[in-house]
């Protein structure tokens, strides 16, 4: 703390970004700054622009060395990236290299009791409550995309909520997500209630709708559940199966495996059936 130091930090509440700076000489304060920033401005850059207004204030003043310390260890590890492509990155250490003193970047912990850091905290958050803006920015190229891919979503899931097809699909899967991808053939049959089973296939096909085992129609739920034809395949599932919801048994991820297996058999089953069908066919001409 001897000689010129100067602390800056930044703070964001209720969607509001300010930051500062607050400038000491041998633990006297003499002078600091607030900044309001507008609300596209992530933590991040409202840090990099507390260093980039510290920066501007010592260059203006001729002061000689300074340190500038700041509790954001991004912000200062994008200052000292060998390559950086932000624009205002690249200007702060342009600023740095003309100062006529040297000025020295330290890092230090935040919220540790020191008094210094402290005010300059308390600065940044009464800068939140500056009614204008001091500082406005256009929206990143990242936040425009991530605002974008939002309203995208939300549309989708306004159109998903509302839809009146699909309702079986809807009870497992009721929030869009681009992260979920089932490229799985076996768990999509289950996820749409398609393809390989006997009540969807009697729809189309003028086929029985009943299990192989004869006891119930073949849907989704019987198969999986009650079929005695797949005992085998539930001996390993964990104690309680039985209460889970099809969701709950499909996310599990042993219980996966062995759904593949049983889809795998069911749809081989189903072929050897049509085959058989077909041969009959033939030799009937």
């Amino acid at each position: 703390m001897k000689g010129l130091v100067i602390f800056t930090d930044c703070s964001k509440m209720e969607g509001r970004v300010g930051c500062a700076f607050v400038v000491f000489y041998n633990k006297t304060e003499l002078d600091y700054k607030k900044f309001r920033l507008n609300e596209s401005r992530t933590v991040l850059m409202a840090e990099v622009i507390a260093i980039q207004k510290a920066v501007q204030y010592v260059k203006a003043n001729d002061l000689g060395q300074v340190n500038i310390i700041s509790d954001s260890r991004s912000a200062l590890m994008a200052l000292s990236a060998v390559e950086e492509a932000r624009d205002i990155i690249n200007n702060i250490k342009e600023d740095i290299k003309e100062c006529k003193g040297k000025i020295t970047l330290t890092w230090n912990r935040a919220h540790v009791g020191n008094f210094w850091n402290e005010c300059a905290d308390q600065l940044a958050k009464e800068a939140t409550l500056i009614s204008d803006e001091t500082i406005s920015f256009v929206p990143s190229r990242n936040q425009i995309r991530y605002e974008g891919n939002k309203i995208i979503k939300d549309l989708w899931q306004n159109r998903w909520n509302d839809s009146k097809n699909a309702r079986w699909t809807k009870n497992l899967i009721d929030k869009v997500n681009v992260d979920r991808l089932y490229g799985d053939f076996y768990i999509i049959q289950i996820l749409m209630a398609h393809g390989i089973f006997i009540e969807y296939q009697a729809r189309f096909f003028e086929k029985t709708s009943l299990c192989s085992c004869g006891r119930e129609t073949g849907t989704v739920l019987h198969v999986i559940k009650e079929s005695e034809i797949w005992i085998s395949y539930r001996k390993n599932w964990p104690s309680g199966w039985q209460f889970m919801s099809l969701k709950d048994l499909i996310n599990n991820a042993d219980i996966r495996i062995s759904l593949r297996g049983l889809l795998h058999e069911l749809l081989i089953k189903e072929l050897d059936l049509l085959s058989s069908i077909s041969e009959t066919d033939v030799s009937r001409l």
